[in-house]
């Protein structure tokens, strides 16, 4: 088994990897990792999850040219959350690599801050498809430069209406360059894709398994009328905390966050109605713990790469398997267990069975199920609020001042402290929920790096 030392990367690299501990590359990696080191174009098929942001984003770092100050590769994904998580993924990857700069943009985010920082251009750029074309459209970014672009998630960018899109940054883009596409299914608008933009291209594929052997698959038979309250049920039989419910409409979404709130669980709706700085938020609140309960649509599917994510329940079938596989691909990542819940009508049952790539391990009947939820009559409360700062990395801030100043000002031990996120001009960070409003109080008073900032508590 081949371990990142056989695969001719930077010491840089190699550094990084084994500060996140990552010693043994994914399937995907293996395979395509020499590829792209040797220049050539590369189709890969892979899910999310599969590891195949190293698979390019590895050799994307390796090939650029730090004290050039020029945009030299893109990265085109569909949805401003993977977006989001790419250009943060790329900057693990690249934290030891000097005058590194790796920057999103993606429509929500503010155009005049994304021209502002052109000024001094990013060497890796990673954006959706509308806002790279509106910077090209008033000609505020110059891709003379690029020599690497990716196209992640090819069959996500054209299912959403992409393709004129992408040709035009593509002809914008040198004739002379290095083209990767990477994309979960293999329909023939992206194989037509890989025809027309790739040269000689080398195909490598991970497991067409979606889900990972370690995850269980539970279907739970219900009426269609009484999933709702099935719903509610089943996150009162289990551990809540780490649950992400997948809806097919923004409204299902809204109106079943509403009720499990109304129930007690720290529940929240996710979809592509919702400002970006509410979906922002919502994100934020999930990773560190203060909601228990994602109630998404398929947007969320695609990219949510969430460490504790523990449970998905399907409230309602997707439009065909594969999509059932990208969501209940998020749990189980990196070895870990997990659980897939699925509520099924008896049409649904019909549905499940036509889906031949689709296991399930376990059927529980609702009875069953109201059983067990009595119980256990009490929902977990989330363990911790969220704290909002006024500062960020623009500020000089880091994590360990953030944990640094909860310690000396507001008496915490460091075991107490949650997650932290460090954005460019704010953080936040999870305390404990029951001392959260005087942590708050102290830190307000107190000083992060010898510097007063604004906190409060991050509230709906």
């Amino acid at each position: 088994m081949a371990t990142f030392n056989d695969l001719n990367l930077h010491p840089a690299l190699l550094q990084s990897l084994q500060d996140l501990n990552y010693t043994i590359p994914t399937p995907i990696q293996e395979s395509a990792i020499p590829l792209l080191l040797h220049g050539q174009d590369v189709a890969g098929q892979a899910e999310t999850g599969s590891g195949k942001t190293g698979a390019f984003g590895l050799p994307l770092l390796q090939s650029i040219n730090p004290d050039l100050q020029q945009v030299q590769a893109i990265v085109v994904v569909p949805t401003r959350e993977l977006a989001v998580q790419v250009r943060q993924e790329l900057k693990q990857f690249g934290k030891m690599i000097k005058n590194l700069k790796v920057s999103a943009f993606y429509g929500g985010h503010s155009f005049s801050q994304e021209r502002a920082s052109l000024s001094h251009p990013p060497q890796l750029l990673v954006g959706t498809p509308g806002r790279l074309t509106d910077h090209l459209n008033r000609r505020t970014l110059d891709l003379s430069h690029v020599t690497q672009v990716v196209l992640d998630e090819a069959d996500k960018l054209l299912e959403m209406g992409f393709e004129e899109e992408l040709d035009q940054i593509l002809s914008n883009l040198p004739h002379k360059r290095q083209t990767i596409l990477f994309s979960a299914t293999m329909p023939d608008d992206v194989k037509e894709l890989i025809a027309n933009s790739l040269k000689n291209p080398q195909f490598v594929k991970a497991s067409a398994n979606a889900i990972p052997d370690q995850v269980k698959l539970v279907g739970i038979k219900v009426d269609h009328e009484k999933r709702k309250e099935t719903v509610g049920q089943l996150l009162q039989s289990i551990n809540p905390v780490g649950t992400v419910v997948f809806t097919n409409t923004r409204i299902a979404a809204d109106e079943l966050a509403a009720q499990l709130q109304e129930q007690g669980f720290a529940a929240r709706a996710l979809h592509g109605g919702m400002e970006q700085k509410d979906r922002d938020k919502a994100m934020t609140l999930f990773r560190n713990g203060t909601t228990q309960v994602l109630v998404a649509t398929d947007i969320a599917a695609r990219g949510l790469d969430i460490d504790k994510l523990q449970n998905i329940i399907h409230y309602e079938l997707p439009i065909d398997a594969a999509a059932y596989l990208h969501r209940s691909g998020r749990t189980g990542r990196a070895g870990k267990s997990g659980t897939v819940y699925t509520l099924a009508t008896p049409r649904d049952e019909k549905q499940l069975r036509d889906w031949e790539q689709v296991r399930m391990d376990e059927w529980l009947s609702a009875d069953k199920l109201t059983a067990k939820a009595a119980e256990n009559k009490t929902p977990a409360v989330a363990a911790f609020a969220t704290l909002y700062i006024s500062g960020g990395r623009k500020d000089k801030i880091s994590p360990r001042d953030i944990v640094g100043a909860l310690i000396a000002e507001a008496g915490l031990k460091a075991e107490q402290i949650g997650k932290i996120e460090v954005q460019d001009r704010m953080s936040f960070v999870a305390v404990p929920e029951a001392q959260s409003k005087s942590i708050a109080a102290k830190l307000s008073e107190g000083r992060i790096k010898g510097r007063k900032y604004k906190i409060q508590l991050v509230k709906d």
